[in-house]
């Protein structure tokens, strides 16, 4: 007898919604900027609209107070995260690629901006400008003993890992470079798990000002799902969790009690997604130089996913004797599932690590990511000087990923490792290689096994899909990278399309396999015969893949052979829409690369564009008003009442909910897992999730129809309807992309709005001159620049350009201006941007053998400590010794007392630099005293043009007193980056060459 196992849909009218051409107000006001009309001018433009307007609508509930997207609209739903309002960098990374496509179709692209800003502002933990320090100890990171080694096991039960430092950590080859490229170490890249609503009550310990907490999940190997997991503050200050040592025992556990820390991990995919996003928005006609430099910046630290866990040499674990990296010999150059960092809280919190992940699936790769960060075409190679290089070879290994990945039947498999079973142990005799990292059917977690559903095929063949139609487009259809990408996508669409239904019904078995017309089985194999059943209006694509074999070891592209002995079996019909989203945006791409490539679309090209817009219309019936959308039948929600959640004996401590966990009602672990301990349930870790408005109905539905002896739903599993942001956007964007690719859609006529006040607005003095200059702003047709004598105006217009930078040469030594600027076009003019000063002067700049540049990341003016970084430049022609060179940095202390020096970091040592205090009699304006840096013997020479690499200095009084920074002579908060700065001078020989002194 054969058994649909199919899932129910939700069907309602949406007449409502429908016109061909839908002129509307979107619901942008406050953060999403001010309202925008655009004329759709196909179904496909005008439904990608009407999906942006139902997102945006404050009363649909898609953004809290924040302005954060939530994962769900709904709170009962647990997957990678445990609560629907959390939010993840997966959904900020889709936020950014559903405004690239608004501000395609309309010209605004305020929204992406928006969206940026807001990304920075709560899910990037860096000091965003608000003083507040969210990696307050970074700075004390030793890239030579990046971290302390500690197993990864296959089941929770056997954790707290002992870290051991079994295995030397290698050396980091990226720090040194990004201090020197940015002046700090500061990861800027997003941390995976937010909680938005501040719903576990742990706080934001590092800015209380935000409601959103960083918190996390996942930390005890493999086996671990969600079900399993441990929700915890990524800022542990020990005030949860155990007594005396907070949340860390779960996990690790060390000789001493571990100190107050924060630590913050990254999902590399979606960091990847932004910068992926913003690379289309610049091909699009966005032009803002700010936001291009910060996706840059991302692109740079990106590269940390690029690394084994340990820095440990790739492929030297094979016989499980491990060897230390030194270099990039640690790097695969694949986007791994993580990389992450911490450091230490509270005074004694003098110390940092990081980590990268020896573990890489398939689902995380981004070739377009890759592309935009090395091709010198794309305008977004990131800054670092290897950094293009490292994303050039990363592109190439990552096509050579998926080849070596790609079944008999054309679906992709897992992926690799470094470190077989997280413990670097040696490789079973006849693993398959890629690289010397090994074959793994199911890298990083396995329950559910982490290659099992489509959507890890369809997120990452929809990338490599947009990278054949880049090239083709480009005329690139020779290189080696082109013929992987065209082969990649033209065998997964081959396979993927006869499982993909749309106004018809697959048949399966009670076990979910498809059936043929016989009746039979279908286990793979070439261009199979799926029988059906007319359902008009429906749409069916599968859910769950089965695997066997693996990939021959890999030995290039031109020695590919098919992998004949890789096989896939395509499983379970079901109607995931997120999935069905990127399932079109790939059949879409597609088709477009082989008409980019060939003139006109292919046989198989044409298949995939007529199912594309056959899924489309499809998916439109399931709108409701909200999103699109199916009910879903949730068979693994019996496991929010087992007792499955491990404590390992003597544990107990404080939930951030007020509960004590693992509270009273547990029971014994099971000692197979390897394990001393007791199991708890998820609402024994959180008691609020029984406040839930659905939680009544999931209670009644458990104790009705669960089935403790068969382990089965009697009278059916329960249903939900979930409006998932990231699933709403990929449906979005499949409409958008369809209408911009197949339909040459733009966006017909697009009513202008006046620019963005312009940004990074800077002033350098000279002598009767002061040099402006600031980034551009999109739309901006002339720039107004404007000067006062007081802070705060008022302004006076001394010129319009319609460059982005002016020399003001109206202007009296020794007397300081203020300068703003605006933005304008023919609709109107923007506000005015932030203000400068300068102070020009007369004194001559000694032009002789040295010059200093300075940068500072010390935004706080009444704060403890003093940071200032340097370079000295050997601006001559013979080699000088560091030994005969003193710079000075000139300040008020406030409050006279001794003081402290201390060298952050130093590129020539940090023994090598010291500095001494000198009291200035008389003061002079905004200096009593200065601190001289002086070097060592061993600091070595400076050959013509070379530079000292980056010295990070900080001084602090014995104290602790705070100081007044903001009229300090040698301060400059607005420089962020490396400039020439003549207020902090130099000294060769005891003569001053470089700098004007106070």
């Amino acid at each position: 007898m054969i058994t649909l196992v199919l899932s129910k849909v939700i069907r309602k009218p949406v007449s409502f919604l429908l016109s061909t051409a839908l002129a509307f107000s979107l619901f942008t006001g406050g953060m999403f900027g001010a309202a925008t009309q655009a004329q759709a001018a196909s179904p496909e433009e005008t439904r990608f609209l009407q999906l942006y307007t139902q997102l945006k609508d404050p009363s649909n509930g898609y953004f809290s107070q924040e302005g954060i997207p939530y994962h769900s609209i709904e709170t009962l739903i647990s997957e990678a995260p445990d609560y629907g309002h959390m939010t993840t960098s997966e959904a900020y990374s889709y936020w950014l690629w559903l405004e690239v496509l608004y501000g395609h179709y309309t010209g605004d692209w305020e929204p992406l901006e928006a969206a940026w800003d807001n990304m920075e502002k709560y899910i990037i933990p860096v000091n965003e400008g608000d003083g507040k320090e969210e990696q307050p100890t970074m700075s004390y990171y030793n890239p030579n003993s990046p971290a302390t080694y500690a197993a990864e096991y296959s089941q929770p039960d056997q954790y707290p890992s002992q870290l051991s430092g079994q295995y030397a950590a290698g050396r980091d080859p990226l720090d040194a470079e990004l201090k020197a490229t940015y002046g700090n170490n500061q990861t800027y890249l997003m941390h995976w798990l937010l909680d938005v609503d501040d719903w576990y009550e742990y706080g934001n310990l590092l800015n209380p000002t935000h409601t959103a907490a960083y918190v996390n999940t996942f930390q005890r190997g493999e086996q671990e799902s969600v079900w399993e997991a441990i929700p915890h503050p990524s800022q542990d200050d020990k005030s949860f969790g155990k007594a005396g040592e907070g949340f860390m025992t779960l996990f690790t556990k060390e000789a001493n009690a571990p100190a107050a820390q924060w630590r913050y991990t990254n999902a590399t995919d979606a960091d990847a997604r932004a910068i992926q996003a913003i690379y289309w928005a610049k091909s699009l006609g966005y032009d803002n130089e700010v936001y291009f430099e910060k996706a840059k910046k991302m692109g740079d630290y990106l590269r940390y996913g690029m690394y084994d866990k340990y820095f440990q040499e790739i492929g030297s674990a094979a016989d499980g004797s491990p060897s230390a990296g030194n270099g990039k010999n640690a790097s695969h150059y694949l986007m791994a599932w993580y990389t992450a960092w911490g450091g230490g809280l509270g005074n004694t919190g003098n110390w940092a690590w990081r980590i990268g992940a020896s573990h890489a699936h398939q689902g995380y790769q981004n070739v377009v990511a890759a592309y935009a960060l090395s091709d010198p075409d794309s305008g977004l190679i990131p800054n670092s000087p290897t950094a293009g290089q490292d994303w050039a070879t990363s592109l190439s290994r990552q096509l050579e990923f998926y080849t070596w990945l790609q079944s008999n039947e054309g679906a992709i498999a897992g992926g690799a490792t470094n470190s077989y079973d997280g413990a670097y142990k040696a490789y079973p005799a006849g693993t398959s290689t890629f690289y010397g990292m090994a074959y793994d059917d199911a890298p990083v977690y396995h329950d559910p096994p982490s290659n099992n559903w489509f959507g890890m095929q369809a997120w990452g063949v929809e990338r490599i899909a947009e990278l054949y139609y880049i090239l083709a487009s480009s005329g690139d259809t020779t290189s080696e990278n082109f013929q992987m990408a065209k082969q990649i996508t033209e065998n997964w669409v081959d396979w993927s399309m006869d499982y993909v239904f749309a106004g018809s019904r697959p048949v399966t078995d009670s076990d979910g396999y498809y059936l043929d017309q016989q009746g039979n089985r279908v286990l793979g194999g070439d261009d199979p015969q799926i029988a059906t059943v007319s359902a008009p209006g429906e749409f069916w694509i599968p859910s769950n893949l089965e695997w066997s074999g693996k990939p021959d070891t890999w030995n290039g592209f031109s020695n590919y052979s098919g992998n004949a002995d890789l096989r896939v079996v395509t499983k379970n019909p079901g109607q995931d829409t997120g999935v069905l989203g990127s399932y079109i945006k790939a059949l879409t791409f597609y088709a477009a690369a082989t008409k980019a490539e060939e003139g006109n679309f292919t046989a198989l090209g044409s298949q995939a564009e007529g199912l594309a817009k056959s899924l489309l219309d499809t998916a439109w019936n399931y709108n409701d008003g909200i999103g699109i959308v199916t009910t879903e039948e949730r068979g693994d929600y019996n496991r929010y009442f087992t007792k499955e959640i491990y404590f390992p004996n003597g544990w107990t401590g404080t939930f951030g909910q007020g509960n004590t966990i693992p509270g009273n009602d547990t029971i014994p672990s099971d000692p197979s897992k390897g394990g001393n301990g007791v199991y708890a349930s998820y609402t024994d870790v959180r008691p609020n999730i029984v406040n839930d408005s659905q939680w009544a109905y999931l209670l009644d539905k458990y104790t009705n129809s669960w089935n403790p002896q068969t382990q089965t739903w009697d009278d059916g599993a329960p249903e939900f309807v979930y409006h998932r942001f990231w699933s709403q956007v990929d449906m979005a964007t499949a409409y958008a992309e369809y209408a911009r690719l197949i339909q040459g859609g733009g966006g017909g006529p697009v009513e202008p709005v006046a620019p963005k006040a312009p940004a990074n607005l800077k002033a350098a003095s000279g002598d009767a001159q002061v040099e402006l200059s600031w980034s551009k702003s999109s739309g901006a047709e002339e720039y107004t620049v404007k000067r006062a004598e007081v802070s705060g105006g008022a302004y006076s217009p001394i010129a319009t350009v319609s460059t982005n930078a002016y020399t003001d040469l109206d202007v009296v030594n020794d007397t300081t201006y203020y300068y703003v600027v605006s933005a304008s076009n023919a609709v109107g003019t923007s506000p005015d941007s932030a203000e400068v000063s300068a102070t020009p002067n007369s004194k001559p700049i000694p032009t002789g053998e040295l010059k200093v540049q300075y940068r500072t990341d010390d935004t706080g003016v009444n704060d403890n400590q003093i940071r200032a970084q340097f370079k000295v430049v050997n601006n001559g022609t013979e080699t000088v010794s560091l030994s005969d060179v003193k710079v000075r940095y000139y300040y008020t202390i406030d409050g006279d007392t001794s003081q402290q020096f201390n060298v952050d970091y130093a590129v020539l040592g940090s023994s090598n630099v010291s500095g001494s205090f000198v009291k200035l009699e008389p003061a002079l304006p905004g200096a009593d005293y200065y601190f001289e840096i002086a070097f060592a013997p061993n600091a070595g020479t400076l050959a013509p043009g070379q530079d000292s690499g980056e010295i990070q200095i900080r001084i602090n009084k014995s104290d602790w007193s705070n100081y007044a920074e903001a009229d300090d002579y040698s301060r400059d908060a607005s420089k962020t980056s490396y400039a020439d700065w003549d207020k902090v001078t130099a000294y060769l020989g005891g003569s001053l060459v470089w700098g004007i002194e106070p």
